[in-house]
């Protein structure tokens, strides 16, 4: 069951001490619902090993020199990719309320973010279940483009999790994913506990960031 709070919604608006008033509320609901009825949740997750090389992180073909995510990873032997996506239902959404409702656009992609980020920490904790039942613990997820991990990696993911075939997910030139609403990063695992969060503002360095949640 993925759990989309209207919360996190009302985040990605950039509503942070004030709470939307009625109409903009009643609108949030009615895309709420044109987004759950017609998102295709989809998704691709594949362990590997993980190999350290000096100060750099090895797995299968992607060689990665990133000071982050070699933090992340530290007493890992395993690492676990997944790629989600909600589908593209929600861009055709976009594009229609394009047309004549521009706070409508807004709303859409507010509310296929939060869904893309739901369904990432439902798969999330499918992940951290399923190795822990290994004997394995995750550490925090981490995608390309946080810190400095390169986001031209997301080829190699898209490669290694066959992800125009298992979820429909393909690059743009630019390496923006489409359907938009999408989602891809590894998870270490270690047969060492240590404490585990699912989300991402909680490992991203941009604090910053108008949309960051509230991490304290």
């Amino acid at each position: 069951m993925i759990e989309l709070k209207n919360s996190e919604i009302q985040r990605y608006l950039g509503y942070q001490k004030i709470q939307p008033d009625k109409q903009i509320n009643t609108l949030i609901e009615r895309c709420k619902k044109n987004v759950i009825h017609r998102s295709t949740p989809r998704k691709s997750v594949r362990v590997f090993p993980l190999i350290f090389q000096e100060d750099t992180l090895v797995i299968e073909t992607m060689h990665i020199q990133s000071k982050s995510l070699y933090r992340n990873l530290a007493g890992c032997d395993k690492v676990c990719l997944m790629g989600v996506t909600i589908g593209p239902a929600i861009d055709q959404l976009i594009r229609r309320a394009e047309i004549s409702h521009m706070v409508e656009v807004a709303i859409y992609q507010a509310i296929g973010a939060a869904y893309a980020e739901a369904w990432a920490d439902t798969v999330n904790q499918e992940i951290k279940e399923t190795m822990l039942g290994q004997g394995y613990y995750c550490r925090p997820r981490f995608s390309p483009g946080y810190g400095d991990f390169d986001l031209s990696f997301q080829t190699q993911f898209s490669q290694l999790l066959d992800l125009p075939h298992t979820t429909g997910i393909t690059l743009t030139d630019t390496l923006l994913m489409m359907p938009s609403k999408s989602v891809t990063a590894l998870i270490g695992c270690s047969t060492k506990e240590e404490p585990c969060i699912l989300a991402g503002c909680e490992v991203c360095e941009k604090t910053n960031c108008s949309f960051r949640r509230n991490t304290q």
